[in-house]
């Protein structure tokens, strides 16, 4: 088969992290089915450089100056997989569409090149049903090529893509309206997305490269301190303050503990004073952004993992955690739900900072009872790149042989 994705946003220099589970999911698709041929197509979404702001009307004067002088590139990231780069510059939908018809252009001379190159597409699969999934609608209908849609948006939807009427936008329905079918990645985020109507909802969680995030080897010592770990932008969506609160209430009959945060964020040095104002300041590390390396030496030398977000369709970090063998503590606000149980985890009030002290307590004192391999295994069975891309492709073949579209 050839697939050609288009992620709604994708890693960058300025922003590694963005979009990353998308090329992870390609580049785990092309490793398990060598046979078939696999794309990705960006033009820089979230690259500051290519978005104009018209409260910036002088520094958005300079990046038009600048993208002038930006290149396309291609990189063969496996034998199978292509990465596609071209340009292209992004503004508000309410001026001309916010330049999607020059999105949809370089998609398509992507497209075009991969198929000169490979042969048909087969499917088109995007990730997000805007941009990404209106550029599939235009390239499928345009060529006859049926699309996907993975749906990431939390909370869903985007305040932005509500009409005055409080009906979703057209730039969402007319995307899901038209797909073969919309990848949902949490039964939540099912839910939600049934109550708006949307149609050919599938189930299918992201993945975790279970070679990489894997347990610590036995020789790594550990810290002498119980080491609780966070992971997530510094913005109010992750719920810091509540587990900085929570953790000053537990830490106070627990002195030889300590937390650490790592992520970067607009409202990190807020984090750090409100640490200080309770008193926890020495029992708080601020790690910064991480790179994936310095991420998993984190999740293997902590001894549990804490998300305590606000809203989440299906964090990584989480399926991250519990790949390296770790118990977790998340809320409930979404994807969470989906993925802790009782063997590798507690679930707890998403914004109660009472409750997430009792459960950080509990995991302290009952953590013994936590089986790492247990822990792994439900992982593997549930998360991991063979299970996953097994009912990726499962889908892929469907729309190939099923979609019975009227072009």
């Amino acid at each position: 088969m050839n697939i050609f994705i288009i992620p709604s946003w994708y890693p960058s220099a300025e922003q590694p992290h963005a979009g990353i589970f998308t090329k992870e999911q390609a580049e785990a698709l092309a490793h398990i089915f060598p046979t078939s041929s696999f794309a990705l197509s960006s033009w820089g979404s979230h690259e500051e450089d290519l978005l104009l702001w018209a409260r910036e009307p002088f520094s958005s004067l300079v990046k038009v100056g600048k993208f002038f002088f930006k290149k396309p590139a291609q990189k063969q990231l496996a034998p199978n997989l292509l990465e596609y780069y071209s340009p292209a510059l992004a503004w508000s939908r309410k001026f001309f569409s916010g330049n999607i018809r020059n999105i949809i252009k370089v998609n398509e001379k992507h497209l075009l090149d991969f198929m000169a190159r490979c042969g048909k597409v087969d499917v088109l699969h995007a990730h997000s049903a805007y941009p990404g999934g209106w550029v599939a609608k235009e390239l499928g209908r345009k060529y006859k090529i049926p699309y996907l849609i993975t749906e990431h948006m939390s909370p869903f939807p985007f305040k932005s893509f509500l009409s005055r009427n409080g009906k979703l936008s057209p730039y969402l329905q007319k995307p899901y309206r038209q797909a073969y079918a919309t990848i949902v990645v949490s039964p939540q985020q099912q839910e939600t997305l049934a109550e708006w109507g949307i149609p050919g909802l599938r189930h299918i969680p992201n993945l975790v490269n279970e070679n990489f995030f894997r347990p610590a080897p036995k020789s790594k010592e550990a810290s002498t301190a119980f080491t609780f770990f966070t992971l997530g932008r510094q913005e109010p969506q992750k719920g810091i303050p509540f587990l900085l609160e929570a953790f000053q209430q537990y830490s106070s009959t627990q002195p030889n503990s300590q937390l650490r945060i790592g992520g970067d964020g607009s409202r990190e040095k807020e984090y750090q004073q409100m640490a200080h104002q309770l008193g926890i300041s020495d029992k708080v590390a601020w790690l910064g952004g991480l790179s994936r390396k310095e991420a998993l030496k984190e999740f293997q030398q902590c001894q549990v993992f804490v998300l305590p977000s606000l809203h989440e369709n299906l964090p990584l970090v989480l399926i991250e955690a519990i790949a390296c063998g770790k118990p977790v503590i998340g809320t409930r606000c979404g994807g969470p739900e989906s993925i802790i149980n009782e063997k590798n985890g507690l679930l707890v009030e998403a914004g109660n900072a009472e409750a997430l002290a009792l459960a950080l307590a509990g995991a302290q004192q009952h953590f013994a009872r936590y089986n790492e391999q247990e822990i792994r295994n439900d992982f593997c069975s549930r998360y991991s790149r063979q299970v996953v891309c097994r009912q990726i492709m499962e889908v892929y073949e469907e729309a190939k042989t099923k979609s019975g579209r009227d072009f």
